[in-house]
């Protein structure tokens, strides 16, 4: 009970103008017993009430008009236009344009001489520097809705900053997403406002906008309803006329908004147009068959309606001194947007609403569903300080735009078309991750050079070769250290004890990872033997090299798979799969694909052999595939956006989506080289950049050094760049139909897209 008569006393405080706007408390609508009579409390309802008994019919009318801010007023003409306003009691101010600063000071200015709290509204389409010279803009709607549907993201998190920092400038409304249907190429005024010619795209990009500015308590407004797209002028001159008929509009101009109002959008704009299948005789902003009869009823809407601009021409060339605000409320409309004379229109509609109790019942209606929107958009933002967007906001726009730029550069596109045309390989997918966020997501070509073959796709799994090297068994070396089971200082004999009597009973697990353990780097032991024991058998049997340093070499590997079998207990397919794939559902990463229920149609084929014939869905090495397909050199199949998550995994340094697969100092101990005095520039399991970096690198150039990553025989390559939080996959079969001239290497195909990526991020 003392909290109920707390409340009342603040809010009989804040009506009596104690309490000013900006010391408002915030108080979440929940539901309360008073005293032993079981009668519900709801602040939002009580707070509603409590506003509106305290306003008289001109009050009321006043709260339905959002008036626009004139520009450069002095100080003593910003007094003066408060007080003018305030006195009448308006319900909103819309900013045009100036500086942050003068507008973050009007703000304060205005909330705080205001009675009732000022719903605070700015048209920024592409973000505050739409109206303010000093903040940062986006490209165009058009240029988003270049995107692919998987990046869609990027234009949620545009609104999301943007309602960050309406937010932080005090503003509540912003007159966004434009969902019109860009389907006139003369249009004049929608254009490049727009974000595409289809429907469903525009209805797609204007979810992920308004649900992003939401996500920040920011009113969302899709306009200009019922669709400004298939227009010739601009209803800021003239007022357009579409003559489409009522099953066009209902399936071009009308989709995004039906898709924007399931999806919640909590304001709407009414856009001044002739559109005559619904309304011959007024326009659809003043025309109560397209706000009530189409948007209200046969729609659903219940969110706030706002009029477009009532000063703009398509209306005052026809409709003068308050009859235009007159029609709008009878229309149904909750807000008059810039009405040009605000006491002229509140008197004619006072004096209409004196003898229409329809009308007054209407604008009754209308001023609690504004009193409802500024409890749920003003009032529990109050108490922020109002501060302008500082470098640290503009650096997140910048961030958004160079993914946005990733996403839409085509001349990786071209690079692609070069090594598929000079059949370095048949078709690739390529995965960009930049700060944890997905900014490339493509697939090209087919799974072979066959006239009918199939199409890659995002879902089509490789044989990733040696970066099995980095997936499969260095995660698991670096999970037994993680557990104290393994040390990296270890002689690989003290776990397979059939190294004790030959010359590599010295070497350490730490040489064999940085491959410089003196291991031949290869033998075809599949000529020989078959099975797993059989062939660990002959590496133990081989001969060391006599030279000191560093040479790439897939014994090492071979053993350490065995290492980690007898370590753990499992073998090394079971032991990856329990303590990683598994748990980061990376349903595609599997050793054996045949057998773990993928499909044949989706993996890629490699080499079409003389004595397997065409090599799908078994590795490709032919010693893995002795060996029973699993071994720690190769063996593992993938996808592009499966490695790429367990690449971000090691960039976040063990974690990925809130959960720890390992040690921080783990991945930092494995990805570091440990034989650099000796020349030696890999890292344990992982390759690295070149000391002197060149354009014919495994990487490219622009790749730091604390970067790390692997490549595969079968054209694949993994990449993580901390310094950049930058993750790149490229997977490819080049192999197909024949491993005997690598193209795709002599071309640089892998290293010049990511060297791209890198180009776009610098810029």
């Amino acid at each position: 009970m003392n909290k109920i008569k707390t409340i009342a006393t603040f809010v009989a405080l804040l009506l009596a103008g104690t309490v000013t706007a900006q010391q408002i408390r915030v108080f979440q609508p929940t539901v309360e017993f008073i005293d032993d009579n079981l009668q519900f409390y709801n602040p939002e309802v009580n707070w509603v009430d409590s506003v509106y008994q305290t306003l008289d019919l001109r009050q009321r009318i006043a709260q339905l008009m959002v008036v626009r801010v004139p520009l450069d007023m002095n100080t003593s003409q910003a007094e003066e236009f408060a007080r003018t306003m305030n006195g009448l009691g308006v319900g909103g101010v819309c900013f045009f344009a100036g500086t942050a600063d003068r507008q973050a000071q009007l703000t304060r200015d205005f909330q705080a001489s205001a009675r009732v709290p000022l719903l605070v509204c700015i048209d920024g389409e592409w973000g505050l520097g739409m109206r303010l010279k000093d903040m940062f803009s986006f490209p165009r709607n058009a240029r988003f809705g270049e995107l692919s549907p998987d990046a869609d993201d990027i234009v949620y998190r545009m609104g999301q900053e943007i309602g960050r920092q309406c937010r932080m400038m005090g503003i509540h409304v912003n007159f966004a997403p434009v969902v019109d249907v860009n389907s006139n190429p003369k249009n004049p005024v929608i254009g490049t406002r727009a974000y595409s010619d289809d429907p469903e795209r525009v209805a797609q990009l204007g979810i992920a906008f308004a649900k992003g500015m939401q996500s920040q308590g920011v009113m969302a407004v899709a306009k200009h309803f019922p669709g400004h797209g298939d227009t010739d002028v601009d209803s800021h001159l003239d007022l357009p006329v579409i003559n489409h008929s009522v099953a066009h509009l209902d399936s071009i101009e009308l989709h995004p908004f039906k898709r924007m109002i399931e999806a919640g959008v909590q304001g709407m704009m009414i856009a001044h147009l002739q559109v005559n299948a619904f309304d011959r005789e007024r326009p659809s902003s003043l025309s109560r068959p397209i706000v009530t009869d189409l948007l209200r009823n046969r729609l659903g809407y219940d969110g706030l309606v706002f009029t477009d601009g009532i000063d703009m021409k398509g209306i005052t060339n026809t409709y003068k001194d308050g009859n235009a605000e007159l029609l709008a409320i009878q229309a149904g409309n909750d807000i008059i947007l810039l009405p040009p004379n605000v006491e002229q229109a509140i008197d004619v509609i006072a004096q209409a609403a004196a003898t229409d109790e329809n009308l007054h019942a209407s604008i009754n209606r209308h001023c609690r569903r504004v009193l409802h929107a500024k409890f749920k958009h003003v009032l529990p933002y109050a108490v922020e300080e109002i501060t302008v967007p500082g470098s640290e906001r503009r650096a997140a726009c910048q961030e958004i735009v160079t993914d946005l730029n990733l996403s839409l550069d085509h001349s990786i596109d071209s690079i692609v078309q070069r090594a598929i045309d000079a059949h370095a390989t048949p078709g690739c997918q390529i995965v960009v991750l930049h700060k944890g966020r997905t900014v490339i997501n493509r697939a090209y070509g087919n799974l072979t050079y066959d006239a009918d073959a199939d199409v890659v796709t995002s879902r089509t799994v490789y044989d990733i070769a040696s970066v099995t090297k980095v997936a499969a068994t260095t995660l698991a070396i670096m999970k037994l250290v993680d557990k104290g089971e393994l040390k990296i200082d270890d002689k690989l004999s003290k776990y397979l004890p059939y190294l004790k009597k030959t010359d590599k009973a010295d070497i350490t697990v730490k040489q064999a990872m940085s491959h410089c353990a003196r291991l031949k780097a290869f033998d075809a032991y599949w000529q020989k033997t078959t099975g797993y024991d059989s062939i660990l058998a002959l590496v133990a049997q081989s001969t060391l090299n006599e030279k000191e340093g560093m040479l790439y070499s897939d014994l090492g590997f071979m053993l350490l798979s065995d290492v980690v079998k007898r370590v753990s207990g499992m073998p090394l397919d079971q032991f990856v799969a329990k303590h990683f794939y598994r748990p980061m559902v990376l349903t595609s990463t599997c050793f054996n694909p045949n057998m773990h229920g993928i499909s044949p149609d989706r993996i890629a084929p490699t080499e079409n052999d003389s004595l397997r014939g065409l090599i799908r869905g078994d590795v490709h090495d032919p010693n893995a595939y002795a060996m029973g397909g699993v071994s720690g050199h190769a063996g593992l199949f993938s996808t592009a956006e499966e490695l790429a998550q367990i690449m971000q995994m090691l960039l976040n340094g063990g974690e990925y989506h809130g959960q720890r697969y390992l040690k921080s100092e783990t991945v930092a101990l494995f990805t570091r080289r440990h034989f650099d005095k000796q020349g030696n520039r890999r890292a344990l399991g992982f390759d690295k950049q070149l000391f002197n970096p060149s354009a014919n690198g495994q990487t490219c150039p622009e790749a730091s050094q604390n970067s790390f990553g692997h490549t595969g025989f079968t054209g694949t390559m993994v990449w993580a760049d901390p310094d950049r939080d930058l993750v790149y996959v490229f997977l490819s079969n080049r192999v197909c139909p024949s491993a005997e001239t690598n193209l795709l290497a002599r071309m640089n195909t892998r290293t010049d897209i990511q060297s791209v990526v890198y180009k776009l991020l610098n810029k």
